[in-house]
């Protein structure tokens, strides 16, 4: 007589677990706060960008080494007397800024874009080429302006933290004419910010405004058509900003700004055209 094997108890039901979940935000309406723009001013030489700097509110000017207009103008008398220092390194750089954060200054200044993408670069091409700047160094294959992006967006941070604190951003740009190699027809040239393209791009998505200044162009016996005809600029003084995207230039804002904007010759009155531009329809 065979004894039949009993089968082993079944296991028990696993324990139920808590389900996770995750919280849902609070979903409500924001509210206007005060305004604080982040800007990048890109114009022409002499257009007046450290002019406008210069009469912002409680402004700090930070130079990049090389970068002399303030103290020009303020020779001339042609500027207020304001807090400016001159800055010769990156870290100096990045160590000024984060200082700034909680001044009493509600303007920081910078003058100008390209030199301190210049400090940036120094000091990648220093600290990872041995200060090679050649094709086996910093330029070779565009690597340097790559690898330099990380230690550029630490800057932006920086003055993001400033920003939200309550302070204005300006940042004054050169801007010199490029190719444009256009996917949708004929190339053309256009005004850029005088700085690579990898420092570029990340600096105007942070921008909520990129202003392009330069003076009415007036042309005399130009032609186009079959056969085009080069005419001859007469020239005028009348400065105007564009606050719009075109062909023949960058431009954005967040400000619904009109898109251009005349200013006067008066260098004191160039900072309050800007911020009437600007709060025209944030107040409405």
């Amino acid at each position: 007589m065979t004894t039949q094997q009993q089968k082993p108890p079944p296991p028990p039901p696993p324990t139920a677990q808590p389900r996770r979940t995750t919280p849902i935000p609070t979903v409500g309406e924001l509210t206007r706060g005060p305004v604080h723009p982040r800007m990048i001013l890109n114009a022409v030489e002499g257009w007046g960008k450290t002019t406008i700097g210069a009469y912002a509110p409680k402004p700090v000017i930070l130079m990049a080494g090389g970068e002399t207009g303030y103290q020009t103008l303020l020779n001339a008398g042609s500027v207020p007397s304001v807090s400016a220092v001159t800055l010769n390194t990156w870290p100096e750089m990045i160590s000024v800024v984060e200082q700034l954060v909680d001044s009493e200054y509600e303007t920081l200044v910078l003058d100008a874009l390209s030199g301190f993408e210049r400090l940036c670069h120094t000091f990648v091409c220093d600290r990872d080429f041995g200060g090679d700047w050649g094709e086996h160094g910093f330029v070779g294959w565009q690597r340097g302006y790559a690898i330099a992006v990380p230690e550029w967006l630490k800057l932006l941070s920086r003055l993001e933290t400033a920003n939200k604190t309550g302070k204005t951003i300006l940042i004054l740009s050169h801007c010199l004419v490029r190719p444009f190699k256009n996917p949708t027809g004929p190339d053309y040239d256009r005004y850029v910010a005088d700085i690579h393209a990898q420092t570029w791009g990340p600096t105007h998505r942070w921008a909520d405004a990129v202003l392009f200044g330069t003076y009415v162009a007036v042309i005399e016996g130009g032609k186009t058509g079959e056969k085009p005809r080069k005419g001859k600029g007469i020239g005028r003084d009348d400065r105007v900003m564009y606050t719009r995207r075109r062909d023949a230039w960058d431009a954005k804002n967040r400000f619904s700004m009109s898109e251009a904007i005349d200013f006067a010759n008066d260098p004191a009155s160039g900072w309050a055209t800007l911020w009437a531009a600007i709060m025209e329809n944030v107040n409405a």
